[in-house]
């Protein structure tokens, strides 16, 4: 029990460390933590993981508006799509199996982390 809790705090100590410096989602550490380290099916996970993107993610904003680094315009009309690709998102992952979602998810993040290491 206290193995469990040590490895939630932390993980979100992880997640929203991370977000806030480099702005990616706190999903990039929750998932794998909650699927690897407590045995969650990765629908669980991301589902989970997405119920703390709002805290974490008014929070980064607000340090990084206070600062004059957001621009509102542009992340009203992102909302605009994120919110029905979230919906739509959410749906397929619900129906997959969590073999092919996990496998998904790797593929994903290796091709952004090579992406990202490579680029300009």
């Amino acid at each position: 029990m206290i193995y469990e809790a040590i490895i939630i705090i932390g993980t979100g100590l992880a997640a929203g460390f991370f977000s806030g410096l480099m702005g990616v989602g706190g999903g990039t550490i929750t998932i794998p933590a909650l699927v690897l380290l407590l045995g969650a099916t990765q629908q669980l996970a991301q589902g989970t993981s997405l119920a703390l993107i709002i805290p974490t993610a008014i929070i980064g904003a607000y340090a990084y508006h206070k600062r004059g680094y957001v621009h509102i315009d542009k992340a009203l009309w992102i909302v605009l799509g994120a919110v029905l690709g979230a919906f739509f998102g959410a749906q397929l992952a619900a129906l997959l199996p969590g073999f092919w979602l996990k496998k998904i998810f790797a593929a994903f993040a290796i091709f952004l982390s090579v992406k990202m290491f490579l680029g300009r």
